[in-house]
């Protein structure tokens, strides 16, 4: 390379290098703008392959991950809905157990309290118809008492209407001899005086 001679040269010089710096620096703009566009147009694509990559990778597991917690949730509901069934059975069959304990219970104290009141009614029933029983005999015995007395008088009354009758069959049979013989003394005085004079 040869240097200037002088100053015009050094200056010619200089112009010729800021063109060809201004024109080189004019290319790589263009260039780096290029290179740019061209930079951002494939950032732009494969920014938008990426996004739409990862939009369907996360749809996927998105989806896959519903599918798994729509199975998970599945078998714990119905794990939970057989233990709950369970649970719900274990617990009814020892509620009905807990009834049928105390239905035993106020059955067999019901029972007896009826038991202690059929004792207690059929007491008082015998004590009643003990007391009925001692006044019917009593009443009947007052009655009895009274028959005998009316017997006794009714065959005391027999009695002298016997020794009536008796003394009235004796008066009559009496009373038709003095008949008797006034009809033979009035025969007699009839046929003396009809016989010859």
């Amino acid at each position: 390379m040869r240097w200037p001679a002088d100053s015009s040269d050094l200056e010619r010089l200089g112009g010729d290098l800021r063109q060809e710096m201004s024109a080189m620096g004019a290319g790589l703009r263009q260039e780096m703008h290029a290179t740019g566009e061209q930079i951002r147009t494939d950032l732009g694509r494969e920014i938008q392959a990426t996004g739409e990559q990862i939009r369907t990778d996360l749809r996927q597991e998105i989806q896959a991950t519903g599918e798994q917690i729509r199975t998970d949730l599945r078998q714990e509901i119905q794990a939970m809905g057989e233990e709950v069934r369970t649970e719900l059975r274990q617990e009814i069959h020892a509620s009905g157990e807990q009834v049928r304990t105390e239905l035993r219970q106020e059955i067999q104290a019901s029972a007896a309290e009826t038991r202690l009141q059929m004792e207690q009614f059929e007491s008082r029933i015998l004590a009643r118809v003990d007391e009925s029983a001692a006044e019917t005999r009593r009443y009947f015995g007052v009655v009895a008492e009274d028959l005998k007395s009316d017997i006794k008088t009714v065959a005391e009354g027999l009695g002298a209407l016997d020794e009536k009758v008796e003394r009235f069959r004796g008066e009559v049979r009496e009373d038709f001899g003095r008949v008797d013989r006034r009809l033979l003394h009035l025969e007699v005085r009839v046929v003396g005086r009809s016989g010859p004079a």
